[in-house]
């Protein structure tokens, strides 16, 4: 990029930052200074801020954020909200292209769930499916396990491997990879079956879309 290229471009995101950036389909509120990298094309807000995507109806609040347009979006310290759910996390990566959210040190506030813990976690973003590895807990109803697969917006889930669930009335527990456990909302309580539906096979299936 030559001379008169850096400075029409250092112009452009100084108007942005401005007057509130917005980039694609998302806009930005930065808590503080942004950084532009021109050669690479990644914007740092080292005190962090707010993403927000009007198309898709979500927004992400972060103590630090790193983006590039029509690549990615990580933070640190994450709040995401949507529609169905928000969660929190460690820290999250957002593949634009791929619409898909790689999580470590999720906690999950869901209908199905008080709230759930995992370790790390791969969200597909346009079907609201979750896929949670390692270190599975929920509050309640009571689960622990390491392999599971939410579906978002119909309040399913798979759980896959060993598992312990509790929802007061009794003590499910699985043993092996071949064990397997599907939750479900029954009004509002959450109920858990060893005899899968047929759907369930549905769920299993995003095991193999996730790295």
């Amino acid at each position: 990029m030559n001379g008169y290229g850096r400075l029409f471009l250092a112009l452009a995101l100084l108007l942005a930052s401005a007057l509130g950036a917005r980039f694609a389909a998302f806009s930005v509120e930065p808590f503080g200074p942004q950084r532009v990298n021109l050669d690479t094309g990644v914007t740092t807000l080292p005190q962090g801020g707010i993403l927000t995507d009007n198309e898709q109806a979500w927004k992400l609040k972060g103590s630090f954020v790193e983006y590039k347009e029509n690549s990615f979006i990580f933070v640190k310290r994450a709040e995401f909200l949507t529609d169905a759910f928000r969660l929190d996390a460690q820290e999250l990566r957002l593949d634009i292209p791929r619409q898909t959210v790689s999580i470590s040190g999720l906690s999950l506030h869901h209908p199905l769930f008080s709230r759930l813990w995992v370790k790390k976690g791969l969200l597909f973003l346009e079907e609201d499916i979750l896929v949670a590895r390692e270190e599975v807990r929920v509050e309640k109803p009571l689960l622990e396990a390491s392999l599971m697969v939410v579906n978002l917006k119909t309040k399913q889930g798979l759980v896959l491997g060993e598992f312990t669930f509790s929802d007061g009335r009794g003590t499910l527990r699985g043993k092996g990879k071949e064990a397997r456990l599907y939750l479900y909302l029954a009004g509002n309580n959450v109920r858990g079956s060893t005899r899968l539906p047929p759907h369930a096979t549905v769920l299993e299936a995003w095991i193999r879309r996730a790295p």
